[in-house]
């Protein structure tokens, strides 16, 4: 009897991360699809490189199956964390008015915490050689969007989203929509375009204000470390505005990168 529960749970196990990888696939194929279609139809900051972007496109994939085999074997994590303290201290009214309280309530705190784990991952050294795969890359387009270490979203999953849900008592319609916004704005962020908006330029991150973190010049480091608001930027003294028409070169001072799929995979450990 033994035997067949385990190999019950077993078979749940392996549909269930069969269904994540399915849905991480689909997802990140058609925002990559409609992002590189935009980025082909519209001026590029610099010339793009299909060689990157074929090697961010190879890593996703391999990253995305990693998330979706190590994911149920985290979820414990969050469970601890909401069972220790809680859930929905902050609740909101029914109707219209209620939903979108919580919809900015929830965006603006995931906001800050992306903000502050942001900030963490340039300060401490733990953080930052895992983090410092996503600055090697030399060329800026929207594949960049993927090129994460596979730990750092595992990190996010277990300790930082779950402190959401400790704060707010929302339905389950407000985080899909609260996802939805972040998932668009990490793609746009990162896309190749040459874009230099004047209007509305410190209301919402775009692709030349998130370039010019990834600068290789010293003079930009630890600067524009917002997700989607740069209200944090402003308020935290990390704010440098981008001057009109000015598209930064892009990489580690190093010059270090991974020059293969083992190499990313291994990054914090394994250097050139």
């Amino acid at each position: 009897m033994r035997t067949l529960h385990a190999s019950i749970d077993l078979a749940h196990v392996s549909a269930d991360i069969s269904t994540n990888l399915l849905i991480s696939l689909v997802t990140a194929s058609s925002m990559l699809l409609i992002a590189l279609t935009t980025e082909k139809c519209v001026p590029h900051a610099r010339p793009p490189s299909s060689e990157h972007a074929w090697f961010n496109i190879r890593y996703t994939v391999v990253m995305l199956g990693i998330l979706a085999g190590l994911r149920p074997l985290l979820l414990g994590v969050p469970l601890m964390f909401t069972r220790a303290l809680g859930v929905g201290w902050i609740t909101f009214a029914p109707g219209a008015l209620g939903w979108w309280c919580a919809f900015l309530a929830v965006l603006v705190m995931t906001d800050l915490l992306e903000y502050l784990f942001h900030r963490a991952q340039h300060r401490f050294s733990v953080l930052w050689r895992m983090h410092e795969l996503h600055h090697s890359a030399e060329h800026y387009d929207v594949t960049l969007s993927y090129r994460h270490f596979w730990f750092e979203p595992l990190l996010k999953m277990t300790l930082l989203y779950p402190l959401i849900g400790v704060v707010f008592n929302v339905p389950a319609a407000v985080g899909m929509a609260v996802g939805i916004v972040f998932l668009v704005n990490h793609h746009v962020a990162h896309m190749n375009v040459r874009l230099s908006p004047r209007r509305f330029l410190l209301l919402i991150s775009h692709p030349q204000y998130h370039r010019l973190h990834h600068s290789r010049n010293e003079c930009y480091y630890n600067k524009n470390f917002c997700d989607l608001l740069p209200l944090w930027d402003i308020l935290f003294g990390t704010l440098q505005q981008p001057a009109r028409d000015q598209f930064v070169d892009v990489g580690l001072d190093s010059g270090a990168a991974p020059r293969s799929l083992m190499q990313a995979l291994l990054w914090p450990w394994r250097r050139n």
